[in-house]
């Protein structure tokens, strides 16, 4: 047996982790209800809030600021989507993310991004997959994830939020241990 194929063979009977599927409101003006009006006709479980998880934001700013130059002008928009979803890769260990298919091209950019941070900054790193998926059922500011962040019952969206940020990949602690560094 080929060294090739003794890899392939180990790859398939690795244990493959159970995910679980949550729907993160992404638009981070939890403030302002009106800014995110979910259809009445959209109930379900396990929602999660980004602006419940401020470690995102400065994850996706500290991606975002490895492209600022000192010797030019800060720009008035510093981070791109694809920031956010490297972040959302590292800090939420999301592992799927339900997708437009003409997002595939920001995914691989957000997988470099993560990559590369990782790297950097000597943390695990793995790459998140796409299902596509149509948007037509869903509200606008809804982003369905998949993690290895299990949660046996579902406890509403501020509590569903916290848990998921207790129990977050990306530990608050590291990060500040990032942001530290020389």
């Amino acid at each position: 047996m080929s060294a090739s194929s003794l890899k392939q063979l180990q790859q398939l009977a690795a244990p493959v982790p159970q995910l679980q599927r949550w729907y993160m409101i992404v638009d981070g003006n939890q403030h302002r209800s009106d800014l995110c009006q979910l259809q009445p006709q959209f109930q379900t479980t396990f929602m999660l809030s980004e602006a419940l998880i401020p470690q995102l934001r400065l994850v996706a700013m500290l991606i975002a600021a490895q492209r600022l130059g000192f010797d030019q002008p800060t720009p008035d928009i510093i981070s791109e989507e694809a920031d956010w979803f490297a972040a959302r890769i590292l800090v939420m260990g999301v592992r799927i993310f339900h997708l437009d298919i003409t997002l595939i091209p920001m995914l691989k950019t957000a997988n470099s991004r993560a990559r590369s941070f990782a790297q950097k900054h000597n943390l695990p790193f793995t790459q998140a997959q796409m299902r596509m998926s149509l948007h037509a059922s869903r509200p606008e500011q809804m982003l369905i994830i998949e993690t290895e962040t299990l949660c046996e019952e579902d406890k509403g969206l501020i509590h569903n939020s916290l848990h998921f940020a207790h129990n977050l990949c990306l530990t608050e602690s590291t990060i500040l241990t990032i942001c530290n560094r020389p």
